[in-house]
This record gives C-alpha cells, structure tokens and sequence, in this order.
C-alpha cells in the first residue's frame, strides 16, 4: 500500500500557519524584535525569529536567515502568501523536484533578507530615520540585548514573513510557463503571468525608490525575484546545453 507523502509545498504552508498561531497566543514584550520592558506584545517567534543585520551579523544569529521566513506578522500578511505558495508552488515543485524546490525557497529568501540590508545600508530606503535621536535609541535597545559596540539604526530593522521566497517561486514560475493565464480577485483582471510578474517588480522597485511604507519588505522581495531569476537563467542554460 502506496502512503501519500505530503509535498513541500503543502509542509510549508502548514509550518507557517502553526507558526502563527502558535504566536497569536504565545507573546512578549519587545521592540525591533529585542526584548525589552513596557514595550508593546509582540509573537514570541519574532523576538527568537526574526532577521535583521543585527541580530544575525552582530550578534552571531545567522538561523534567522532561515527562521525569519516562516513568521508572520498579521492575518492578512500570512494569508496573502500562503495564497501564492499554494497557487504557485505545485507547479515549481513539480519540475524542479521536491529537495530542490525546497532549497530553491530557502535560498530565495535568505537573498531577500541580504538584499534588503544591502539597500538599506547603502541608504536607498529608511523604515528608522537615521537621527541622532533614533540613533541613541537603537544603541539602547541594542545594549539592552548585551551588544557593547555601536549600531546604526538600518542594522536594527527587523524583518519577517515568507514573501522573497515565494516572490523567487513566482518568478520561477513565469520562467517556466509564461504565457499562461492568471485571474486576479482584486483587481478583477485576466493577465499572462510575464505581466504579473513584470507588475510586481515594478511596485517593488517603485516602493523601494520612493521610499514608501514596507519599502523594506519590498527589498526583500526584489532580492528574493533576483535570486530566483539567476537560478532559472542558469537552470535554462544547462538545459539548453543538454539538449544541444
């Protein structure tokens, strides 16, 4: 009797949803995901999840590349991605198999995570102004949480959810069948899903120049789609070369 494994994709969407709801019930105190007193309640996985250039560089964290992609932040952030892993992901899998699949996820959203920081430190968006003020903040947070050396506010911003790696399985799925259809609820429109894709990265990339809200989180899915798009230039390359 055949058991039926249960597929990357589905695993993944299960571990975030438990995540979640494991930290709807289960917060602490914290500020930029540091623990801190008299500080707003916040889901224990982003204190012990969560990436920011501080937390895994400064202080020596480096999970939270990976840990960083399975938490949430609200209700609808979880259900929009888990939305597109489920629409997007079977159709990767399926070609890619499942262990590369899997690493393929993985390694598209410690890209967004790194990219993110790339940009920030470079100045090119500021979700923390970089004031005197904010500065000695961020120096006191980080004290707080036993750093002794000095920090700058970028390195502090804290970054969660999934969405550079699905963003790189959506762009591994418009490589693979672009000019397949896509229906969207909201706006309700019919669009190949080269254009989709093309849509999307040009509002990342906007957010991101105009530094507007989540310009952040746009970073990440900007460098989750770059990542994506180098493995699956390089994918079609050897395929090509396979076959030729």
């Amino acid at each position: 009797m055949n058991e039926r494994k249960l597929s990357v994709t589905n695993s993944l969407i299960i571990i975030n949803a438990v995540v979640f709801l494991v930290g709807l019930m289960v917060q602490k105190e914290a500020i930029l995901g540091i623990p801190f007193p008299q500080a707003p309640k916040t889901s224990v996985f982003e204190i012990t999840c969560a990436y920011s250039w501080f937390t895994c560089f400064l202080k020596g964290e480096l999970w939270r590349l990976i840990t960083y992609q399975f938490v949430h932040a609200n209700f609808g952030h979880i259900l929009f991605n888990m939305w597109a892993l489920y629409f997007f992901g079977p159709a990767v899998e399926s070609a890619m198999t499942p262990r590369r699949f899997l690493a393929f996820y993985l390694v598209c959203g410690v890209a967004g995570a790194l990219f993110s920081s790339l940009l920030a430190g470079f100045n090119l968006y500021t979700s923390i102004p970089e004031t005197p003020q904010y500065e000695i903040i961020c120096n006191q947070i980080a004290a707080f949480a036993g750093y002794t050396g000095h920090v700058q506010c970028w390195e502090m911003i804290p970054l969660i959810g999934a969405s550079a790696s699905i963003y790189g399985v959506m762009i591994a799925c418009a490589f693979m069948y672009p000019d397949v259809t896509i229906s969207l609820l909201f706006p309700p429109v019919t669009l190949r899903l080269r254009t989709f894709v093309v849509i999307i990265i040009s509002i990342a990339s906007a957010t991101i120049l105009f530094n507007l809200s989540n310009a952040g989180g746009e970073a990440g899915h900007l460098g989750g789609v770059i990542m994506g798009a180098i493995i699956m230039l390089i994918w079609k390359h050897r395929i090509n070369n396979r076959y030729h």
